[in-house]
């Protein structure tokens, strides 16, 4: 049971450190003989609970070996490695962009690749991460400096599990001139009232004037809390971010929504678009979301073809 992941952030590690901290505040606190237990004791079972979380964690479990012991953990992996090269195949990534899954087996970590490019991720790229974006494992490869994207939106979002980020230009338009991203067919009927926009100058410490990544933990929250309840999110003059429960829905919902943005703009050069009323869309997705499984085929398909 020890080597399931135990991180910094996991229960048994908070509650082992608080419990002998508290005891050794108490301790000093009250400096009587009906407490029955010496400081040096107190220390000593200090030092003992943390050279066991330090040995927990030198000794976590690596993502192969959970992927040897947990059939749901190799899934999502051998799943995830897929999914980058569906998305580069469909445009939705290029060369940047990167897709995130929740570990199965552990709600506080989540795997993501190595920084290399979609298209050429396997199996041995994998890395995880805690809900902070640090890598386990004592993993020291270079990982995505915007994965903080994917730890804020599923740190905040437990009904997500998966998260895309890319920088479809067809996307871009909207969130440069303050257009919302609206549904305008079925198939993308996921964005519901529209696509919330996240300004990043509006979080920028300790100036507005930012690199325009998503580079720490904070802002990593308040892209979560501009996502708010939604599934889409805009970031202006970058891209965007899609979030859902699944791997299959994440990938479905990020090429749809960038065919969408295209039909859009393609449909408010010709008059007044007709959009879809709220009701409409969330009619249709419960329907076309049940078929997912169709395209995801197909994309599969396309991507193992030589």
């Amino acid at each position: 049971m020890l080597r399931n992941w135990v991180s910094l952030n996991s229960p048994w590690a908070k509650s082992s450190f608080h419990f002998w901290v508290s005891h050794l505040w108490v301790a000093y606190l009250f400096k009587t003989e009906e407490y029955r237990v010496s400081r040096n004791t107190l220390l000593r079972n200090l030092f003992f609970g943390f050279a066991c979380l330090v040995a927990t964690i030198s000794n976590a479990a690596t993502v192969q070996e959970q992927m040897d012991q947990f059939p749901a953990v190799k899934l999502a992996v051998e799943e995830l490695v897929l999914a980058n090269h569906i998305l580069y195949q469909q445009n939705a990534v290029d060369g940047y962009g990167h897709i995130s899954v929740r570990n199965p087996s552990n709600p506080n970590t989540f795997f993501l690749s190595r920084s290399i490019a979609p298209s050429v991720v396997q199996v041995e790229d994998i890395m995880e991460f805690d809900m902070n974006g640090r890598p386990l494992n004592g993993d020291a490869r270079t990982a995505y400096g915007e994965r903080f994207i994917h730890s804020g939106i599923l740190r905040n979002r437990p009904d997500i599990n998966s998260v895309v980020h890319g920088h479809a230009s067809a996307l871009l338009p909207f969130g440069l001139t303050g257009t919302t991203l609206k549904p305008v067919y079925h198939m993308s009927a996921f964005l519901g009232e529209g696509a919330p926009l996240f300004e990043i100058r509006h979080f920028a410490k300790p100036t507005p004037d930012s690199d325009m990544f998503v580079g720490n933990p904070d802002l990593g929250d308040a892209l979560a809390s501009t996502l708010g309840l939604q599934y889409f999110v805009l970031m202006r003059g970058h891209g965007y971010a899609a979030g859902a429960d699944s791997i299959k829905k994440v990938v479905f919902r990020s090429i749809y929504a960038i065919q969408n943005a295209s039909i859009q703009s393609e449909a408010m050069k010709m008059g007044t678009v007709q959009y879809l009323s709220p009701g409409e869309a969330l009619a249709a997705q419960e329907t076309i979301e049940k078929t997912i499984g169709r395209p995801w085929q197909l994309w599969s398909e396309q991507v193992k073809k030589p």
